[in-house]
């Protein structure tokens, strides 16, 4: 259960809004003397955490903020420099993860403000047929999303694989974490109302790795506007966001009697060719999420 905290009251007539923030962790320290979980971020990592406070918002609200990562401490580390490098003076860059941890959960009563969630998480083991063809994609011929969106479902099936990260799993899991977040706009808008905080807006941070929140923007892409839109983006990044990149999600509540809106707004620019530029700033039916989140493979 999410810690959710109180005081004071918005501005009048402002609707209550969830504000979700999805994006990949930055550089990593391949520390030899410990496994990939463990891994924190660089010195250059770090300060890819702190610019990413700088862009994504610089008034983040921490009474009513939170930061998610996968069970990969690098993912944790960056959505909490993310969330909370320009809001809390503290906060200098350079932060172990359990620094930040102490630092975020200093002043509250219970929990924590840096959670891990699985489902932002990706699974590649190279020993395996599917993991051995994932891993060359990623790491040799740098077509991760091309493989992912075109190959990964048919392959894994065809080789019975259970577990590797595949272009439905992984976009699965971000829907399910959306359908989360829908049940908890109806109860925020609900305390919004009664006055219980101190501004409308709901907001979290959500560090994740390359192809996993890649794959449910793509999804989304290919059941909104079609597959050869969804194909324009892999072109122009075809291994995946760089590092801190990611897309926004706003879920705003219309009132009691109508569903939420939800809205996705993502853009990649092609610095070589500005006709080239990507743009996905949509309402995206609930629908569509659903149908992400209970897709079979």
């Amino acid at each position: 259960m999410e810690h959710l905290e109180t005081p004071a009251s918005p501005e009048a007539n402002e609707k209550a809004r969830v504000l979700l923030h999805f994006f990949r962790h930055g550089e990593q320290f391949k520390d030899p003397t410990k496994s990939d979980p463990e891994y924190e971020l660089s010195p250059t990592g770090r300060e890819q955490g702190m610019k990413k406070a700088k862009a994504v918002n610089g008034k983040t609200n921490l009474r009513q903020t939170m930061a998610f990562g996968s069970p990969r401490k690098r993912a944790q580390q960056t959505a909490s420099f993310a969330m909370a490098g320009e809001a809390l003076d503290t906060i200098v860059g350079d932060e172990s993860l359990s620094e930040l941890k102490a630092k975020l959960n200093k002043d509250i009563p219970y929990g924590s403000k840096v959670m891990g969630d699985p489902r932002l998480d990706f699974f590649m083991d190279k020993n395996t047929p599917f993991g051995k063809e994932a891993f060359d994609a990623f790491a040799a011929k740098k077509q991760y999303l091309k493989f992912l969106a075109e190959d990964s479902d048919r392959l894994a099936g065809e080789l019975r694989d259970k577990n590797g990260s595949t272009y439905s799993r992984q976009a699965r899991g971000v829907a399910e974490i959306l359908k989360k977040y829908l049940t908890v706009a109806n109860q925020w808008d609900k305390l919004v109302k009664d006055g219980k905080y101190t501004d409308s807006k709901l907001e979290r941070f959500l560090g994740s790795h390359g192809g996993v929140t890649e794959s449910f923007l793509l999804k989304v892409i290919e059941k909104t506007k079609g597959v050869a839109e969804r194909d324009k983006l892999i072109a122009l990044m075809p291994n995946g966001f760089d590092y801190t990149e990611g897309f926004d999600i706003t879920i705003t509540n219309q009132g009691e009697s109508k569903e939420p809106v939800l809205h996705i707004s993502y853009k990649k620019v092609n610095e070589k060719d500005p006709k080239l530029n990507f743009e996905f700033d949509e309402d995206v039916p609930l629908a569509v999420i659903q149908d992400i989140a209970g897709q079979d493979e």
